[in-house]
């Protein structure tokens, strides 16, 4: 469960992160900082949900997971 979520994880980093490249590039900010910016909010956002789901019961469920990376 743990490689399924960091993987997923990832994804939700890049997902969030190559859109904002181009917002950054309009208002001068680093490309690079405007994707990791970007990135970092939405992963957090992920894990956020993650753990109010486990603080919840003790326990992560595959329905959690999807919940928390918007799935169904």
């Amino acid at each position: 469960m743990i490689a399924k979520v960091a993987k997923r994880l990832v994804a939700t980093f890049i997902a969030a992160g190559v859109p904002n490249v181009l917002a950054g590039a309009i208002v001068d900010v680093a490309v690079w900082k405007s994707a990791v910016m970007a990135g970092a909010i939405a992963a957090l956002g992920a894990v956020q949900t993650l753990a109010v789901a486990y603080k919840a019961d003790g326990e992560l469920t595959d329905e959690d997971v999807e919940s928390a990376f918007g799935d169904k």
